[in-house]
């Protein structure tokens, strides 16, 4: 079973290829003086940390994926408001283990808050379960997540190889 990061490897590797994504891993998005993330969040969380954000080059719409080894919607339902679209990316065997029940509870709560469900075999084959729903990004959310993602980074990480990417936070 492919882990957490090898799924978020494959997929970056697609967006960024096949769909000319902008892609960014790991990113943080904390508060700042014009933004304060808490108040979002329960439990005054003072930054989240998504495992894979892209910018579509076609319409500027902002994707997170949160990359997990079972089908839970929990992260990604946390992650949806600060986005355009919200996925769960898991093994493509999860389909195959959870129990149907399970499955089918995961499978509707994800269609009804409208989180995308994609999952990857071990192949390398992507698959798109669920489709993600758009959400009604917040235009002061929208402008803070693009200043995450394009200037606290030295390189945008879409023109740096996977082995030589920056993972630290630049102050």
């Amino acid at each position: 079973m492919l882990t957490e990061n090898q799924l978020v490897n494959q997929l970056e590797l697609f967006l960024r290829n096949q769909l000319q994504f902008q892609t960014y891993s790991e990113l943080q998005i904390g508060s700042n003086d014009h933004f304060q993330i808490s108040e979002f969040l329960e439990g005054g969380q003072k930054q989240i940390r998504i495992d894979l954000a892209g910018i579509c080059q076609l319409d500027s719409s902002i994707h997170f994926f949160e990359a997990e080894t079972q089908i839970h919607i929990n992260h990604p339902s946390i992650y949806s408001q600060f986005c355009d679209y919200c996925y769960l990316l898991c093994p493509d065997e999860q389909f195959e283990l959870l129990n149907n029940d399970t499955l089918e509870e995961q499978l509707l709560w994800a269609r009804e808050i409208g989180i995308g469900i994609i999952s990857i075999s071990n192949e390398g084959k992507i698959r798109n379960r669920v489709p993600s729903i758009q959400q009604n990004l917040n235009s002061e959310v929208r402008k803070e997540i693009l200043n995450s993602m394009n200037q606290r980074y030295k390189i945008p990480f879409s023109t740096t190889p996977l082995w030589n990417r920056p993972r630290q936070l630049i102050s």
